[in-house]
């Protein structure tokens, strides 16, 4: 431009100029008074730019051509100096882009303007006449109104009466103003001068006004602002209505002041250079006022609640809202005007100060979350919170000296801020979700980093100007004068100066815009550095809210990323994601601080996927044959997908970047938010051209060329915002097209193309050694999967990696694995097949929610799966899950079974016709059915339970359910006629199979036809291969016969004789199904004499046998013996089966009849009398065998047999015996009779209690009445109990498991005191057996929740007991397991862990008392004394315990130090005066020294047994120092014990956090030293020495000297000492656990240190840890 090169003079006006004269001689001054000096405030600097005196030269006087020409000297005059003669064709710039499209003739969107048209533009702008007479009517208007209330004040100086006139009273009221009564304008006066002078400013006429008019204007209004500033808003409760209405109109008043400070500030702001309009005394008094109204007014209002002691404030400022409205809404207007003065003018840095410190204070202040919640309602306060926004980011970009001050008030505010994502976020946007305040305000101040500030001194732009443009001056006062025609040596000169030209161009523009880069990047480190720090140091629950808005903050960058109006998102995430690789990057950094990195790079790889899609559907959404511009835009992000696109698409000059901005320009009307836009897309379009001018050196010519003219051109864009508009035409650019171009450019944009590495670091940290940094890895990968589901096809990496997961030691790694497994089968379900198997493993996980997650993941793979093949092993594996002992887990797998197997077919069979697709399903899932009972006989149970479970009463679809079942079981009875009915053509004995278990569940889904049906296949027993086939139909008949009225006799007696005709071939499970259908049939035939003369006879054959002679040497003899047994065996278990089902009581005078000597009533007695004989000692093994097995089955069904004399005889001789197979006979005869009575305690409970007369009495038996039952539970649980829990303790294989059960039975029935069987639970939870360590620990749970308080004393007996079950059964004392290392008391602390924390905390100060011992009686004979393996397995567990609160392991520690200090004391005294020999001797100072440590010897008079009995108290102790220093490495517990002040309650209440790369193999190799110390006299000598010195030297407290002392330092031993300074402080501890420890600190050896004579510990039966505690040492315990 012309004015670049133009030399301009330029003078203010002088109050005496002729300009000043002309303005004073068109106004008539009202009242002629000279003006009064005053102080005033320095104004700003004069200096303006060339274009800025031009502007203000036209703008100040429409008139200024009229000045007689005398006077023309004096005005601004601009001097053009005509060009160098003759120009020089290398002194012009080339521009090859343009040339090369205007040869192509290409019709570009953005032709250059010609200089006619913007001189038309110009002149079409320039004012017209109506429009200054407009400007005239304003002036004039205020200088009317101002002449007017001139005159008022004049009137009212004039008349001494005091009294106001009725012409005066329009225009002043009384005022008080300090002790003065003053005159103040009306707020009605206020209002109109205020926009009488606005007027006058907006028509560029108030410079017309005499600046001593607006002095005295000042002077007025001063009054009224000064007495507002004194004015009290506070509200008080219990005000009466005169209260209330003295404070409505106390408001008015400062409504009044506030209206009168706007008057002060227009004036301020109008641009008028006269000194005097700006005195600092008055615009201290104005912010005065306003922190005044804010402080005591608008944030109480803002922070006012409807609860608690603000109710009754709430409820008064609620009824005011309409006055209080206004007030706010003017605090706003007047805060408004105050920014744009410190914008404008140059003030004091207290006033900026001042100012900061207000907008921060309304910024933070906490506003109602709510409509209800806010007094005036959220919107209202929140317009005055933005424009305090606005008035803090104009400052800012202002007051460059005032950005870090800024920046520092804002981050530590940050706190205010509230926690919620709902309250937090209230400021509204354009075109997206709310964000916080906060979040656009650190946006905003960012891109006003980045933005060229338009309000520096000319010397400042003079000097950008110059060093822009030297080049070309230079050229043009070296050209001289020359010939129009250049020669060719000229030319060839100028070809080689091009390339320095283009990097002249380009350091301009580096010049100019990369301070504004790097100053926006700095500032966005800055304020993400300290969020960050802070967030590592807080908790998401914790006191500081720095962790949870961190989030907040991230997630409101990415709301906005992509934003034509917030760029700066992408430059704040680009530096969060630098500082989160740092933290993933560094091996130092800590679990949580990797699990909030992971946190961040979740949500925003998220962000980036969400922003893909944006753009995909914005494309598909653009009508390319619209315009040129949506045609380049999809193209543009083609290519960008297709990775096909290098950072020269993005920096054309018609590109993306000139879209936004001119979609930004059209915007702005003065809006300094979207300033701030375009001037960081301007900075970065800069950056981004400057970095690719670089790396396209060297490349051809052409595309450098094009860089260099973009550069150009881009300067010119810095430097003045109107050039693009000016110089250039563009196209109407859509918000859509605008929104995608700037898309675009972020997802270009580093951090964009960082997604990859963001999901690289995801992939490596599912490989972390931590479990939380592997689950969160995990569960930000899902939330990339659910964005962007093309992630899986990044190859077999992604599924592999998490298919190792499943396998993880954690629980919590393996269940987010396997919700990460469900999305990525959810997105992909052709993945079903790689996964099964992995998932079917994890339905036996040890973690219930483990269970749960796959269980749900099954279910769902098997209702989407097509193909059958995996169906059978889910089902199978869901079956195993019914049964589980966590209920929980079993109600899911019923539900699941339900879900999957019933309810598909409900609308299908409630159809009144079935169609044949609804047939095949119904078959498909029958065979699916019959396939998993095949899958073997533990599946019968279960799907009897499950079954059970679907078609009772209590289930919501049981008749559907039952329906369903019945097609069922009538699809198999069609495979067993037609095998084809099946697909897969199932062997009839499987098919017979699955129906014994819907005949068990419910016998009415069968009927009279399906079972004469089965009628063959129990007459014709051939061979062994029909056996099982046999068992399915007798089991079908014995459970459905019953409930079967139709069936005829003929049908019943026939299956009766062939049964009858089987009893001598089947084998004891066919005989126990073929009794108890001969007596269902029995009851419905009623010929029971048939049973009777069979049974009465197989009795006969057993009483005659019963006393077998016992067979001599001979085979023949051997033989005939062994016959004779096995008929024997034979009988007694057809008498056992039939004793057992059938109730031969009323035809007990048959038996009479055969047995004269039975004077009994009950025929299962006799029964009980002929076989009780055979489990004498006497019998064969095998005899006694069957004959306790028939007693129990008998006892079963008729308990009073188990209060018979002979019969508890012949149990006490089993468990006498210690015979393994009779004691597993009889313990499972009584686990089948303990379950039996807790189903009938079931269902006693099952009967409702108002059903009634009917039902009444059943009740009654089966709940309340005492029963032969009840006798004889109690019976066996109180004679044998001891018997069973021995043998529980005494193995771990199948007998200990039987024994367990009955032990557990006998715990949910109530028979005996919970202290009898809870040590022994205790103990079987270390079982190596995992049935049995699940049934103790499942009792043990039950028990401690019923019986916490009394269940406590005998938790010191079951450690006890643990401990001798894992020594003498299991072979090992360790009190831990590998691999990973786990407590083997583990499953008791999680029972006490569901408890009472006291409980918890005083088992732990139990069995730290329980180590503790008095010397003189501890026993240390045998080869490892018990004492010693005690104490290892003891604190080996407290070692490897998972501790829920950081206070019970402060209270452990300090229980450990306690006993350590007081019982050491006295073993360290024992060793050195009686093992050690250690003597006083003289020093050289006359002191008492001792022997050299190093040189004592065992001496020969030591006694070798109290050497040993010393070593072996040391060896306790030391296990307990050693356990005690690896919790505290372990659980980082240092950082409590360095506090020198009590730790908050709320601290140590928390969850404890285990230590990095802290494992337990140090630990347990320093506890097998330990226990090795008993090899040799020599090293138990060692040992002592060793203990001793832990008892005198404080390891801890010699660090800080070690450099002092180096030799002494290495002399020590690598223990630390338990001194009493260094002890835990516990706020649990009792006031008796802080005894000072009778120790000795020192330095160096023990021969070199000095120390006071030691008092030998008087003995007494009191353990040592009672000694008194020492004055100093009140305090360590509270």
């Amino acid at each position: 431009m012309v004015l670049e090169s133009s030399s301009v003079t330029y003078r203010y006006p002088t109050p005496v100029s002729p300009e000043s004269k002309a303005l004073d001689s068109n106004v008539s001054s009202p009242v002629a008074k000279d003006p009064e000096p005053k102080s005033h405030m320095q104004g700003r600097s004069s200096s303006r730019t060339v274009n800025d005196a031009a502007v203000a030269l036209s703008a100040s006087d429409p008139e200024a051509a009229d000045v007689p020409s005398h006077n023309t000297s004096l005005v601004p005059v601009v001097v053009i100096p005509g060009l160098a003669s003759p120009s020089q064709r290398v002194h012009y710039e080339t521009f090859p882009d343009i040339d090369a499209r205007i040869g192509r003739g290409d019709d570009s969107p953005s032709k250059r303007r010609n200089r006619e048209d913007l001189r038309v533009e110009e002149e079409v702008l320039a004012l017209n006449v109506d429009q200054r007479e407009k400007a005239d009517a304003a002036l004039r208007y205020c200088q009317d109104l101002i002449a007017e209330i001139f005159e008022a004040e004049d009137r009212l100086q004039s008349d001494t009466s005091g009294a106001v006139t009725a012409d005066a009273a329009d225009f002043f009221i009384s005022g008080i103003v300090g002790e003065r009564e003053l005159p103040l304008l009306t707020r009605g006066i206020q209002h109109r001068l205020e926009r009488a002078i606005h007027k006058a400013i907006s028509a560029s006429r108030f410079n017309a006004i005499p600046v001593e008019h607006l002095g005295r204007v000042q002077r007025l209004c001063e009054g009224a602002v000064t007495a507002a500033d004194g004015i009290s808003l506070g509200v008080v409760g219990g005000w009466t209505e005169d209260d209330l209405e003295k404070w409505v109109n106390r408001i008015a008043s400062v409504e009044n002041g506030l209206q009168a400070s706007r008057i002060l500030l227009r004036i301020m702001t109008a641009g008028r250079e006269e000194k005097q309009l700006y005195s600092e005394d008055l615009l201290q008094t104005v912010m005065n006022t306003v922190k005044h109204v804010v402080d005591s007014c608008l944030v109480p209002i803002a922070e006012a609640r409807n609860i608690g002691q603000d109710t009754e404030s709430f409820g008064i400022y609620a009824a005011h809202k309409k006055p209080l409205s206004a007030l706010v809404q003017l605090s706003s207007k007047v805060l408004l005007l105050l920014g744009e003065l410190l914008v404008k003018v140059d003030v004091a840095e207290g006033a900026i100060t001042a100012v900061e410190f207000l907008c921060a204070r309304l910024i933070f202040v906490e506003n109602g979350h709510s409509e209800k919640e806010s007094a005036l309602g959220v919107q209202k306060f929140e317009l005055l919170r933005r424009t305090a926004m606005d008035v803090l980011a104009k400052i800012f970009a202002r007051h460059p000296d005032q950005r870090t001050f800024i920046f520092d008030e804002i981050l530590t505010s940050l706190e205010k801020l509230p926690v919620t994502r709902q309250s937090a976020r209230q400021f509204k946007l354009v075109d997206g979700k709310p964000i916080q305040l906060v979040s656009a305000l650190l946006m905003r101040l960012i891109q006003t980093s980045a933005t060229r500030s338009t309000h520096r001194s000319t010397t400042t732009c003079d000097n950008l100007v110059s060093a822009n443009n030297r080049h070309e001056q230079d050229g043009a006062s070296d050209s001289g004068e020359g010939d129009a025609d250049v020669d060719q040596d000229q030319e060839a000169e100028t070809d080689r100066a091009s390339e320095s030209a283009h990097d002249d161009k380009m350091q301009g523009l580096i010049r100019l815009a990369k301070p504004l880069h790097d100053g926006a990047q700095a500032n966005a480190h800055y304020l993400v550095k300290f969020m960050v720090q802070r967030a590592l140091s807080s908790t998401k629950t914790g006191d500081q809210p720095y962790r949870s808005l961190l989030d907040i903050f991230t997630e409101d960058f990415i709301g906005v990323l992509g934003s034509t109006d917030w760029p700066a998102a992408e430059m704040l995430l680009r530096a969060l994601l630098s500082n989160i690789v740092s933290l993933m990057e560094n091996e130092k950094s800590t679990a949580p601080s990797k699990n909030m990195a992971l946190d961040l790079l979740g949500v925003m790889g998220s962000g980036i996927s969400d922003l893909k899609i944006h753009v995909r559907s914005a494309c598909r959404s653009l009508d390319v044959n619209e315009s040129e511009l949506s045609t380049r835009l999809v193209q543009l992000f083609e290519d960008l997908v297709d990775e096909k696109t290098d950072d020269t698409d993005f920096l054309e000059f018609d590109g993306p970047y000139r879209i936004v901005l001119e979609y930004l320009q059209a915007r702005d009307v003065d809006d300094a938010q979207l300033q701030s836009a375009c001037g960081f897309h301007l900075t970065q379009w800069a950056k981004n051209t400057w970095t690719a001018c670089g790396a396209d050196r060297g490349s051809d010519n052409a595309g450098r060329e094009v860089l260099v003219t973009l550069s150009s051109r881009l300067k010119h864009m810095i430097l003045d915002k109107k050039w693009l508009e000016n110089e250039y035409e563009s196209e109407t650019v859509a918000t859509t097209q605008a929104r995608l171009a700037c898309a675009l450019i972020t997802l270009n944009s580093p951090f964009c193309r960082a997604y990859k590495r963001i999901f690289s670091i995801l992939l490596k940290s599912m490989t972390s050694d931590h479990a939380t940094v592997k689950s969160k890895s995990l569960k930000s990968i899902l939330q990339l999967l659910e964005k962007d589901p093309s992630v899986l096809d990044r190859g077999n990496s992604v599924m592999v990696s998490i298919m190792r997961c499943t396998l993880d030691a954690s629980p919590l790694v393996r269940d987010s694995a396997l919700v990460l497994i469900g999305k990525c089968l959810a997105l992909r379900p052709t993945l079903d097949g790689e996964v099964c198997d992995r998932v079917i493993e994890r339905t036996a996980d040890a973690a219930i929610g483990v269970r749960k997650r796959a269980m749900k993941l099954l279910k769902d793979i098997y209702l989407r799966s097509n193909v059958g093949d995996n169906k059978p092993y889910i089902a199978d594996a869901l079956l195993q899950r019914i049964n589980d002992t966590d209920e929980s887990v079993s109600d899911l797998a019923r539900q699941t079974f339900e879900d999957i197997w019933i309810s598909p077919f409900h609308s299908t069979l409630s159809a009144k016709v079935e169609s044949v697709q609804s047939r095949l399903a119904v078959k498909s899932q029958t065979l699916l059915i019959v396939k998993t009972v095949q899958r073997g006989e533990g599946v019968l149970s279960v799907l009897h339970s499950l079954l059970q479970s679907v078609l009772s009463n209590d289930s919501k679809n049981a008749v559907l359910n039952f329906q369903v079942c019945k097609a069922m079981v009538a699809v198999m009875f069609d495979s067993i006629i037609d095998s084809d009915e099946l697909s897969g053509r199932p062997t009839q004995a499987h098919v017979l199979q699955t129906l014994t278990v819907f005949a068990k569940a419910s016998p009415k889904l069968f009927d009279a036809e399906q079972l004469e049906l089965l009628q063959p296949y129990v007459a014709n027993l051939s061979n062994t291969d029909d056996l099982l086939i046999y068992r399915s139909v007798i089991v079908i008949f014995r459970h459905v016969l019953q409930h079967m009225s139709s069936l005829q006799h003929g049908f019943l007696r026939a299956i009766q004789d062939a049964l009858f005709s089987s009893i001598a071939k089947v084998g004891r499970m066919e005989l126990n199904e073929i009794s108890s259908c001969l007596w269902t049939i029995d009851s419905i035939l009623n010929n029971t004499d048939r049973l009777v003369r069979l049974t009465t006879s197989v009795l006969k054959g057993i009483y005659v046998a019963k006393d077998l002679s016992p067979a001599d040497d001979t085979p023949e003899s051997a033989a005939r013996s062994a016959g004779a047994v096995n008929r024997v065996k034979r009988l007694v278990l057809i008498a056992g089966y039939f004793g057992k089902y059938c109730d031969f009581d009323q035809n007990a005078k048959s038996f009479k009849e055969e047995f004269p000597w039975w004077k009994g009533d009950s025929v299962a007695g006799l029964v009980v009398d002929i076989i009780c004989p055979l489990t004498t000692p006497k019998q064969p093994a095998s005899i006694r065998e069957t004959a306790l097995e028939s007693i129990s089955m008998i006892c079963q069904f008729w308990p009073r047999q188990y209060l018979r004399s002979d019969t508890n005889s012949a149990f006490e001789i089993v468990f006498d015996s210690g015979d393994t197979r009779l004691e597993h006979i009889v313990l499972s005869g009584f686990q089948d009779f303990f379950a039996l009575e807790e189903k009938r305690s079931e269902t006693g409970a099952e009967i409702p209690v108002g059903s009634g007369i009917v039902n009444g009495s059943d009740r009654l038996d089966k709940t309340y009445m005492a029963t032969d039952h009840d006798g004889a539970s109690t019976s066996i649980a109180q004679r044998f109990l001891q018997h069973i829990l021995r043998i529980a303790l005494s193995s771990v294989g199948e007998l200990s498991l039987t024994a367990t059960q009955v032990i557990a039975s006998i715990n949910r029935q109530g028979l005996v005191h919970p202290k009898e069987c809870g040590p022994a639970l205790v103990a079987l939870e270390t079982s190596p057996n995992a049935k049995v360590a699940s049934i103790a620990t499942q009792e043990h749970r039950a028990l401690h929740q019923k019986h916490e308080s009394m269940f406590e004393k005998e938790y010191m007996r079951a450690v006890r007991r643990a401990f001798m079950f894992q020594k003498e059964v299991i072979r090992d004392t360790q009190g831990f397991t590998t691999q990973p290392f786990a407590s083997k008391l583990r499953l008791l602390f999680d029972v006490l862990k569901t408890g009472n924390d006291r409980v918890r905390r005083k088992f732990l100060g139990n069995v730290c008392m329980r180590l503790d011992f008095e010397l003189s009686k501890l026993n240390s004979a045998g080869g490892i004394p018990a004492a010693l393996e005690y104490a290892r397995f003891c604190v080996e567990n407290l070692a490897f315990f998972e501790y829920s609160r950081i206070d019970e392991l402060l209270y452990l520690v300090a229980c450990i130090e306690k006993v350590v200090a007081n019982t050491g004391t006295v073993v360290a005294n024992a060793i050195e005066t009686e093992v050690l020999k250690d003597r006083p001797q003289p020093g050289h100072d006359g002191g008492m020294t001792t022997a050299d440590t190093g040189k004592q010897h065992l001496d020969s008079s030591v006694d070798l047994q109290r050497l040993r009995h010393l070593t072996v108290a040391s060896m306790i102790l030391m296990l307990m120092w050693e356990t005690r220093s690896f919790l505290q490495r372990l659980w980082g517990l240092r950082k409590y014990k360095e506090t020198k002040t009590k730790p908050a309650t709320k601290e140590v209440n928390k969850s404890p956090v285990k230590t990095a790369f802290v494992t337990g193999d140090k630990f347990v190799e320093k506890i097998k030293g330990i226990m090795s110390v008993l090899c040799t006299h020599t090293t138990q000598l060692d040992h002592c020495r060793t203990f001793l010195e832990l008892l005198n030297v404080d390891n801890d407290l010699k660090v800080a000297s070690e450099t002092e002392d180096n030799d002494i330092s290495k002399a020590s031993a690598r223990y630390e000492t338990p001194s009493e300074e260094r002890n835990l402080r516990s706020p649990s501890l009792p006031p008796s656990g802080g005894v000072r420890a009778m120790k000795r600190k020192g330095s160096g050896s023990i021969a070199s240190t000095p120390r006071k004579k030691r008092v030998k510990p008087q003995t007494s039966k009191k353990k040592t840890g009672s000694v008194s505690r020492s004055k100093d040492s009140d305090d360590e315990w509270d």
